[in-house]
Protein backbone atom coordinates (compact mmCIF):
# COMPACT_ATOMS: atom_id res chain seq x y z
CA UNK A 1 0.00 0.00 0.00
CA UNK A 2 1.38 3.47 -1.37
CA UNK A 3 1.74 5.88 1.39
CA UNK A 4 1.16 9.58 1.28
CA UNK A 5 5.42 10.13 1.14
CA UNK A 6 5.30 7.43 -1.76
CA UNK A 7 2.94 9.81 -3.14
CA UNK A 8 4.82 12.46 -2.95
CA UNK A 9 8.03 11.08 -3.81
CA UNK A 10 6.47 9.05 -7.20
CA UNK A 11 6.83 12.82 -8.86
CA UNK A 12 10.67 12.97 -9.14
CA UNK A 13 10.52 9.37 -10.82
CA UNK A 14 8.91 11.11 -14.12
CA UNK A 15 11.91 11.31 -16.84
CA UNK A 16 10.05 13.96 -18.64
CA UNK A 17 7.87 17.27 -17.99
CA UNK A 18 4.23 16.84 -16.94
CA UNK A 19 2.15 19.15 -18.17
CA UNK A 20 -1.50 19.82 -16.58
CA UNK A 21 -4.05 23.09 -16.78
CA UNK A 22 -4.80 25.52 -14.22
CA UNK A 23 -7.61 23.78 -13.19
CA UNK A 24 -5.35 20.37 -12.93
CA UNK A 25 -2.96 22.66 -10.63
CA UNK A 26 -5.46 24.10 -8.46
CA UNK A 27 -7.30 21.22 -7.65
CA UNK A 28 -4.60 18.99 -7.17
CA UNK A 29 -2.77 21.70 -4.35
CA UNK A 30 -6.31 21.66 -2.77
CA UNK A 31 -6.41 18.02 -2.39
CA UNK A 32 -2.60 18.27 -0.85
CA UNK A 33 -3.77 20.87 1.48
CA UNK A 34 -7.63 20.64 1.87
CA UNK A 35 -6.82 23.35 5.06
CA UNK A 36 -7.02 26.05 2.07
CA UNK A 37 -10.88 24.86 1.09
CA UNK A 38 -12.07 27.63 3.38
CA UNK A 39 -9.83 29.74 3.47
CA UNK A 40 -9.82 30.44 -0.68
CA UNK A 41 -13.86 30.48 -0.32
CA UNK A 42 -13.20 33.49 2.35
CA UNK A 43 -10.76 35.70 -0.07
CA UNK A 44 -12.65 35.32 -2.93
CA UNK A 45 -15.71 36.47 -0.89
CA UNK A 46 -13.56 39.73 0.07
CA UNK A 47 -12.23 40.32 -3.78
CA UNK A 48 -15.71 40.05 -4.80
CA UNK A 49 -16.31 42.79 -1.43
CA UNK A 50 -13.63 44.71 -2.43
CA UNK A 51 -13.83 44.87 -6.25
CA UNK A 52 -17.91 44.91 -6.89
CA UNK A 53 -17.34 47.43 -9.62
CA UNK A 54 -16.15 44.80 -11.65
CA UNK A 55 -18.43 42.47 -13.28
CA UNK A 56 -16.69 40.42 -15.71
CA UNK A 57 -12.88 39.61 -16.15
CA UNK A 58 -11.87 42.46 -19.04
CA UNK A 59 -12.63 44.96 -16.94
CA UNK A 60 -9.76 44.07 -14.47
CA UNK A 61 -7.67 45.87 -17.50
CA UNK A 62 -4.31 43.87 -17.25
CA UNK A 63 -1.33 44.75 -19.00
CA UNK A 64 -0.26 44.40 -22.40
CA UNK A 65 2.48 42.11 -23.41
CA UNK A 66 4.43 44.43 -27.13
CA UNK A 67 7.71 45.05 -28.81
CA UNK A 68 9.28 47.94 -29.03
CA UNK A 69 12.29 50.01 -30.73
CA UNK A 70 14.44 50.89 -27.62
CA UNK A 71 14.76 54.44 -28.53
CA UNK A 72 11.07 55.01 -27.24
CA UNK A 73 12.21 53.64 -23.81
CA UNK A 74 12.26 57.10 -20.89
CA UNK A 75 13.13 56.92 -17.50
CA UNK A 76 11.85 58.70 -15.45
CA UNK A 77 14.49 59.53 -12.40
CA UNK A 78 12.09 60.55 -10.27
CA UNK A 79 10.56 57.25 -10.09
CA UNK A 80 13.21 55.36 -10.61
CA UNK A 81 16.43 53.87 -7.94
CA UNK A 82 19.37 55.29 -8.74
CA UNK A 83 21.02 53.12 -11.16
CA UNK A 84 23.65 50.45 -9.82
CA UNK A 85 26.44 49.59 -12.29
CA UNK A 86 27.77 47.46 -10.08
CA UNK A 87 24.27 44.86 -10.56
CA UNK A 88 24.57 46.05 -14.26
CA UNK A 89 28.12 44.37 -14.55
CA UNK A 90 27.11 41.00 -12.90
CA UNK A 91 24.49 41.38 -15.41
CA UNK A 92 26.57 41.24 -18.40
CA UNK A 93 29.10 39.10 -16.57
CA UNK A 94 26.46 36.21 -16.17
CA UNK A 95 24.14 37.04 -19.42
CA UNK A 96 21.76 34.47 -19.82
CA UNK A 97 18.99 35.38 -22.33
CA UNK A 98 15.98 32.99 -20.38
CA UNK A 99 16.99 35.62 -17.34
CA UNK A 100 16.04 38.83 -19.33
CA UNK A 101 12.93 39.80 -18.32
CA UNK A 102 10.36 42.07 -20.07
CA UNK A 103 10.54 45.78 -19.45
CA UNK A 104 7.34 46.74 -17.31
CA UNK A 105 6.62 50.38 -18.71
CA UNK A 106 3.60 53.03 -18.47
CA UNK A 107 2.28 55.73 -20.94
CA UNK A 108 2.83 59.58 -19.96
CA UNK A 109 0.54 62.05 -21.73
CA UNK A 110 3.63 64.33 -21.31
CA UNK A 111 5.77 61.71 -23.44
CA UNK A 112 3.62 60.79 -26.28
CA UNK A 113 4.61 57.62 -28.50
CA UNK A 114 7.34 56.99 -25.73
CA UNK A 115 7.24 54.69 -22.45
CA UNK A 116 8.36 55.09 -19.37
CA UNK A 117 10.18 52.12 -17.72
CA UNK A 118 9.12 51.78 -14.12
CA UNK A 119 10.51 48.44 -13.46
CA UNK A 120 13.70 46.61 -15.02
CA UNK A 121 15.92 49.89 -15.66
CA UNK A 122 19.08 47.60 -15.24
CA UNK A 123 18.30 45.18 -17.76
CA UNK A 124 17.41 48.06 -20.01
CA UNK A 125 20.92 49.45 -19.42
CA UNK A 126 22.37 46.21 -20.09
CA UNK A 127 20.32 45.47 -23.33
CA UNK A 128 21.46 49.22 -24.36
CA UNK A 129 25.26 48.08 -23.79
CA UNK A 130 25.07 45.14 -25.80
CA UNK A 131 23.20 47.10 -28.48
CA UNK A 132 25.64 49.74 -29.00
CA UNK A 133 28.45 48.79 -27.50
CA UNK A 134 29.56 45.24 -28.41
CA UNK A 135 27.31 45.13 -31.73
CA UNK A 136 27.58 48.86 -32.40
CA UNK A 137 23.87 49.02 -33.63
CA UNK A 138 21.60 51.83 -32.85
CA UNK A 139 18.79 51.93 -30.55
CA UNK A 140 16.30 52.80 -33.56
CA UNK A 141 16.92 49.32 -35.21
CA UNK A 142 16.39 47.41 -31.95
CA UNK A 143 13.24 45.81 -30.98
CA UNK A 144 12.83 44.88 -26.92
CA UNK A 145 9.91 43.31 -25.52
CA UNK A 146 7.84 45.16 -23.18
CA UNK A 147 4.61 45.16 -20.46
CA UNK A 148 2.77 48.05 -20.21
CA UNK A 149 0.53 48.63 -17.70
CA UNK A 150 -2.28 50.88 -17.51
CA UNK A 151 -1.37 53.36 -15.14
CA UNK A 152 -3.90 56.68 -14.14
CA UNK A 153 -1.59 57.22 -11.36
CA UNK A 154 1.65 57.55 -10.78
CA UNK A 155 1.69 56.94 -7.01
CA UNK A 156 0.32 53.77 -7.32
CA UNK A 157 3.46 52.73 -9.41
CA UNK A 158 5.70 54.27 -7.02
CA UNK A 159 3.49 52.22 -4.36
CA UNK A 160 3.95 48.69 -6.75
CA UNK A 161 7.58 49.44 -7.50
CA UNK A 162 8.67 49.15 -3.71
CA UNK A 163 6.06 46.15 -2.97
CA UNK A 164 7.25 44.20 -6.17
CA UNK A 165 10.62 44.56 -4.90
CA UNK A 166 10.20 43.58 -1.55
CA UNK A 167 7.29 42.51 0.17
CA UNK A 168 4.88 41.75 -2.31
CA UNK A 169 7.36 39.20 -3.98
CA UNK A 170 7.60 35.61 -2.78
CA UNK A 171 10.95 34.93 -1.71
CA UNK A 172 12.18 31.17 -2.70
CA UNK A 173 12.16 29.20 0.46
CA UNK A 174 14.71 26.35 0.26
CA UNK A 175 11.73 24.00 -0.46
CA UNK A 176 11.14 25.47 -3.81
CA UNK A 177 15.19 25.07 -4.52
CA UNK A 178 15.11 21.89 -3.43
CA UNK A 179 12.64 20.24 -5.98
CA UNK A 180 13.98 22.05 -8.64
CA UNK A 181 17.50 20.97 -7.91
CA UNK A 182 16.11 17.10 -7.60
CA UNK A 183 13.71 17.64 -10.81
CA UNK A 184 17.06 19.13 -12.68
CA UNK A 185 18.68 16.47 -12.07
CA UNK A 186 16.04 13.82 -12.88
CA UNK A 187 14.67 15.30 -16.10
CA UNK A 188 17.11 17.63 -17.39
CA UNK A 189 20.37 15.82 -16.62
CA UNK A 190 22.03 18.49 -14.44
CA UNK A 191 25.78 18.65 -14.12
CA UNK A 192 25.85 21.07 -11.27
CA UNK A 193 27.47 18.95 -8.00
CA UNK A 194 25.32 20.26 -5.41
CA UNK A 195 21.86 19.49 -7.95
CA UNK A 196 23.23 15.84 -8.12
CA UNK A 197 23.76 15.54 -4.67
CA UNK A 198 20.33 17.10 -3.85
CA UNK A 199 18.62 14.76 -5.69
CA UNK A 200 20.57 12.01 -4.08
CA UNK A 201 20.05 13.21 -0.87
CA UNK A 202 16.56 12.76 -2.08
CA UNK A 203 16.64 9.56 -3.04
CA UNK A 204 17.89 8.08 0.67
CA UNK A 205 14.58 10.08 2.56
CA UNK A 206 12.28 8.28 -0.26
CA UNK A 207 13.66 4.62 0.41
CA UNK A 208 13.27 5.59 4.61
CA UNK A 209 9.81 6.56 3.99
CA UNK A 210 10.24 10.22 4.13
CA UNK A 211 9.63 13.24 2.20
CA UNK A 212 10.92 17.15 1.95
CA UNK A 213 8.29 19.48 2.00
CA UNK A 214 7.05 22.61 4.08
CA UNK A 215 4.69 24.22 5.97
CA UNK A 216 2.74 26.06 3.60
CA UNK A 217 1.79 22.75 1.41
CA UNK A 218 -0.17 21.95 4.74
CA UNK A 219 1.03 18.64 4.78
CA UNK A 220 3.58 19.51 7.33
CA UNK A 221 1.79 16.80 9.77
CA UNK A 222 1.76 13.57 7.50
CA UNK A 223 3.93 10.69 8.48
CA UNK A 224 7.39 10.96 6.89
CA UNK A 225 7.18 14.60 6.33
CA UNK A 226 10.75 16.41 6.70
CA UNK A 227 10.51 20.20 7.42
CA UNK A 228 13.60 21.45 8.76
CA UNK A 229 15.92 21.50 5.08
CA UNK A 230 18.01 24.67 6.40
CA UNK A 231 21.88 23.30 7.62
CA UNK A 232 20.10 20.11 6.69
CA UNK A 233 19.31 19.03 3.10
CA UNK A 234 20.10 22.57 1.96
CA UNK A 235 22.61 25.66 2.97
CA UNK A 236 23.01 28.99 2.20
CA UNK A 237 26.58 28.51 1.29
CA UNK A 238 28.03 25.18 -0.22
CA UNK A 239 30.71 25.77 2.78
CA UNK A 240 28.06 24.96 5.44
CA UNK A 241 26.52 22.39 3.52
CA UNK A 242 26.73 18.99 5.03
CA UNK A 243 27.99 15.43 2.91
CA UNK A 244 25.16 13.65 1.34
CA UNK A 245 26.44 10.72 3.36
CA UNK A 246 24.89 12.68 6.56
CA UNK A 247 21.69 12.43 4.99
CA UNK A 248 22.23 8.67 4.76
CA UNK A 249 23.10 8.20 8.02
CA UNK A 250 19.88 10.19 9.03
CA UNK A 251 17.64 7.85 6.59
CA UNK A 252 18.80 4.70 8.20
CA UNK A 253 18.27 5.72 11.24
CA UNK A 254 14.96 6.65 9.83
CA UNK A 255 14.57 3.29 8.65
CA UNK A 256 15.37 1.17 11.49
CA UNK A 257 13.62 3.45 14.39
CA UNK A 258 10.25 2.26 12.18
CA UNK A 259 7.79 4.64 13.40
CA UNK A 260 4.50 6.59 11.53
CA UNK A 261 4.99 10.36 12.17
CA UNK A 262 7.04 13.31 10.89
CA UNK A 263 10.07 14.58 11.69
CA UNK A 264 10.41 16.87 14.34
CA UNK A 265 12.45 19.61 14.01
CA UNK A 266 14.64 19.23 17.09
CA UNK A 267 15.44 15.95 16.20
CA UNK A 268 16.35 16.69 12.38
CA UNK A 269 18.97 19.54 13.98
CA UNK A 270 20.13 17.27 16.52
CA UNK A 271 20.20 14.00 14.46
CA UNK A 272 22.06 16.04 11.31
CA UNK A 273 24.89 18.07 13.25
CA UNK A 274 25.57 14.59 15.32
CA UNK A 275 25.95 12.63 11.85
CA UNK A 276 27.87 15.49 10.08
CA UNK A 277 30.32 15.38 13.43
CA UNK A 278 30.66 11.31 12.86
CA UNK A 279 31.38 12.17 9.49
CA UNK A 280 34.54 14.84 9.58
CA UNK A 281 35.74 12.61 13.09
CA UNK A 282 35.73 9.67 10.49
CA UNK A 283 33.04 7.29 11.67
CA UNK A 284 32.32 4.33 10.91
CA UNK A 285 28.56 4.92 10.63
CA UNK A 286 26.94 0.99 9.27
CA UNK A 287 23.70 -1.05 10.10
CA UNK A 288 25.25 -2.18 13.23
CA UNK A 289 26.11 1.02 14.04
CA UNK A 290 22.70 2.46 13.74
CA UNK A 291 20.87 -0.60 15.08
CA UNK A 292 22.70 0.25 18.65
CA UNK A 293 22.59 3.75 18.36
CA UNK A 294 18.55 3.18 17.25
CA UNK A 295 18.23 1.15 20.47
CA UNK A 296 20.15 3.29 22.59
CA UNK A 297 17.67 6.04 21.76
CA UNK A 298 14.24 4.25 22.40
CA UNK A 299 15.97 3.14 25.84
CA UNK A 300 17.48 6.63 26.94
CA UNK A 301 14.29 8.94 25.68
CA UNK A 302 11.92 6.86 24.05
CA UNK A 303 13.58 8.16 21.11
CA UNK A 304 11.78 11.84 21.40
CA UNK A 305 13.70 14.90 20.48
CA UNK A 306 10.59 17.02 20.61
CA UNK A 307 10.83 20.34 22.65
CA UNK A 308 9.00 18.39 25.66
CA UNK A 309 10.11 15.27 25.35
CA UNK A 310 12.87 13.80 27.79
CA UNK A 311 15.91 13.81 25.97
CA UNK A 312 16.12 17.43 26.40
CA UNK A 313 16.24 16.76 30.61
CA UNK A 314 18.97 14.10 29.84
CA UNK A 315 20.87 16.93 28.19
CA UNK A 316 20.74 19.37 30.93
CA UNK A 317 21.54 16.75 33.42
CA UNK A 318 24.50 15.84 31.87
CA UNK A 319 25.42 19.11 31.12
CA UNK A 320 25.26 19.70 35.07
CA UNK A 321 27.15 16.63 35.58
CA UNK A 322 30.11 17.84 33.30
CA UNK A 323 29.94 21.39 34.44
CA UNK A 324 30.69 19.87 38.31
CA UNK A 325 33.00 17.31 37.04
CA UNK A 326 35.32 20.06 35.15
CA UNK A 327 34.69 22.83 38.11
CA UNK A 328 35.53 20.22 40.99
CA UNK A 329 37.37 23.09 42.40
CA UNK A 330 34.02 25.53 42.05
CA UNK A 331 32.47 26.96 44.82
CA UNK A 332 28.63 25.65 46.02
CA UNK A 333 27.76 29.35 43.92
CA UNK A 334 29.44 28.55 40.99
CA UNK A 335 28.30 25.06 41.25
CA UNK A 336 24.40 26.34 41.21
CA UNK A 337 25.62 28.88 38.17
CA UNK A 338 26.52 25.81 36.50
CA UNK A 339 23.56 24.25 37.33
CA UNK A 340 20.95 27.58 35.59
CA UNK A 341 23.40 27.83 32.68
CA UNK A 342 22.49 24.17 31.25
CA UNK A 343 21.19 25.34 28.26
CA UNK A 344 24.54 25.95 27.03
CA UNK A 345 24.19 22.42 26.48
CA UNK A 346 26.50 21.72 23.51
CA UNK A 347 29.65 20.55 25.09
CA UNK A 348 27.76 18.00 26.71
CA UNK A 349 25.94 16.78 23.59
CA UNK A 350 29.18 16.38 22.17
CA UNK A 351 29.54 13.49 24.49
CA UNK A 352 25.52 12.52 24.33
CA UNK A 353 23.30 9.71 23.93
CA UNK A 354 26.50 8.41 21.78
CA UNK A 355 29.94 8.61 21.34
CA UNK A 356 31.67 10.64 18.22
CA UNK A 357 34.89 11.10 19.86
CA UNK A 358 37.96 9.64 21.62
CA UNK A 359 35.96 10.15 24.79
CA UNK A 360 34.81 6.69 25.97
CA UNK A 361 32.23 7.92 28.50
CA UNK A 362 28.37 8.47 27.84
CA UNK A 363 27.45 10.82 29.86
CA UNK A 364 23.86 10.25 29.75
CA UNK A 365 24.03 6.20 30.33
CA UNK A 366 25.96 7.73 33.69
CA UNK A 367 22.81 9.97 34.66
Amino acid sequence: MNTYADGINQRYACAKSHFISLRERLNDALVRAPIYDTQLLSVIAEFKRRNNQWTKFEHLNLCRALYTSMDKILIDTTMQRSLNLRHVLKILLYWQSTMAMAIQVYEDPNKPGCYIAWDGQHTAIALYIILTKIFGQTTAEAMVPIVVYNVKQKLEIRRNFILLNGDAKEELDFIDKYIQMVFGYKIDMATDLEWIDTALKNDYLAAAGLFATHSKFGDEDKPGAFTLLADTLMSKTLKTRKPVDVTRMFAKYWTFLNVERPVDAKEARQLYEYFNLCHEQGIKVDDDYLLEMVQLTRDKFDADFSPTGPFWDKVRMAYVKWYKNANSSSTDVERRRGDRSWVRYRNAYRYSFLDCSDEKEHLIEST
